[in-house]
């Protein structure tokens, strides 16, 4: 917006300072020129967007004192640096603040969605490092016991090597004592 047209009337100064003072805000995309602007505090009156949930112009650009946020401090300065909206662009507007809130709710759940499932992710992670330290033990006694095995069957093969070889002497004596009272030649 330039100072010649008609909006350069909605920025004039009425408590005070009535400077030809140009100069580019870039605060809250309001960059256009105007007059040094300055609330009923003497302080430069900064330009905003109206955003607050009701406003009539949303995204309306305004002047307002900069002590607005201080209550014992501001003086209520207010004047619109923008023209009126149309009714069609309140409604434009509006449709699409929410729309945009819709989203950035779809967009808040999705984000709920990723922390829980991060969540879930790191539980599932500990679970996964439990169920390795356990399979970890679990081969440790697995080769334990096929050692244990192994040796049980050198045990068990020497045993019956054993029994065998005993009952080769017993049976050996046993026949010769046995052919000899059966009167059978030969032991």
């Amino acid at each position: 917006m330039s100072s010649s047209n008609s909006s350069s009337s909605s920025i004039r100064n009425p408590y005070g300072n009535s400077s030809n003072t140009f100069y580019t805000s870039r605060k809250n995309n309001c960059e256009f020129e105007y007059l040094d602007v300055r609330c009923k505090c003497d302080l430069p009156a900064p330009c905003q967007e109206a955003w607050k949930e009701g406003t009539l112009d949303p995204g309306r650009r305004f002047f307002g004192c900069s002590q607005y946020k201080n209550p014992s401090k501001k003086c209520n300065f207010f004047v619109w640096a923008d023209p009126p909206y149309s009714e069609r662009a309140r409604e434009v507007i509006n449709v699409l603040k929410s729309k945009m809130q819709k989203k950035e709710d779809a967009l808040n759940n999705v984000g709920v969605d990723v922390n829980f499932c991060e969540r879930k992710m790191l539980v599932l992670h500990e679970e996964v490092c439990k169920l390795r330290r356990k399979n970890e033990e679990a081969e440790e006694l697995l080769k334990k016991l096929m050692r244990a095995n192994c040796i049980l069957k050198k045990l068990l093969a020497v045993a019956v090597i054993f029994v065998f070889m005993f009952w080769l002497v017993i049976y050996d004596d046993c026949s010769c004592s046995f052919i000899s009272v059966v009167g059978v030649v030969g032991c």
